[in-house]
């Protein structure tokens, strides 16, 4: 809050006025990450896709704090999802950490949401996952207002983007608690060819046989002679 002085004209009386004039809050990155309950690296990259309006101010940028009370208004009346997802049944221990950490954030970042705990075991490239269907079928009843997984590979091995435009178009917000830094197109491609030939050779020789951990192996191998 700042006072300002009203100026007295000719023939007015009395003291000089100050009145009141409310300053528009401008956050800093890591701020209004915290007050939203994110990481700094999604609030970078909601602004660079244009879902947080920012304030240029030299090299950095600043959070109008109305952005983010819009934001933290968005999913009031619906629900926060809390997804996680492991691939096989011996990866159970890992799916109980994964929703640990989803619910001990959401406690402390999503006080009186209503909140709905969902998970699947099974393939990333799987789109048929029992827990991902139920998900998809309730945001497209818009009865969700935001998905919160551990890390960004939960949801969808491959094909993130259509997963975030689906989202877009009924305003449900994507939290990621732990991101990974940005990559290149390249380096998700490669990343997406990886995924696609463990997941396939999985299926055609078993997850953990000696030909699908060979074959991924070797096409790790020419990847890395490519980049050299």
């Amino acid at each position: 809050m700042m006072l300002i002085r009203k100026r007295i004209l000719p023939g007015e009386k009395g003291e000089p006025v100050f009145v009141a004039k409310r300053e528009h809050k401008l956050l800093r990155i890591g701020a209004a990450a915290h007050e939203l309950g994110l990481h700094p690296i999604t609030v970078r990259r909601w602004i660079k896709a244009g879902r947080i309006q920012a304030v240029p101010m030299g090299r950095e940028v600043r959070v109008p704090r109305a952005e983010v009370e819009r934001l933290v208004g968005k999913i009031d009346g619906r629900l926060l999802v809390l997804y996680g997802r492991v691939s096989g049944h011996g990866q159970k221990a890992d799916l109980d950490m994964q929703l640990e950490r989803l619910q001990t954030w959401a406690k402390l970042e999503r006080k009186g949401v209503a909140t709905l705990v969902l998970s699947d075991i099974g393939s990333g490239l799987k789109a048929s996952r029992r827990q991902l269907q139920r998900l998809l079928k309730l945001v497209c009843e818009d009865k969700v207002g935001e998905v919160a997984i551990t890390s960004e590979d939960r949801l969808t091995r491959f094909g993130q983007e259509y997963l975030e435009t689906l989202f877009t178009c009924f305003d449900v917000t994507l939290t990621v608690l732990e991101p990974g830094e940005e990559k290149t197109p390249e380096q998700e491609l490669t990343r997406d060819l990886l995924a696609l030939i463990a997941s396939f050779s999985g299926r055609l020789y078993g997850m953990r046989s000696h030909k699908q951990q060979a074959l991924v192996a070797c096409a790790k191998q020419v990847i890395a002679e490519e980049e050299e």
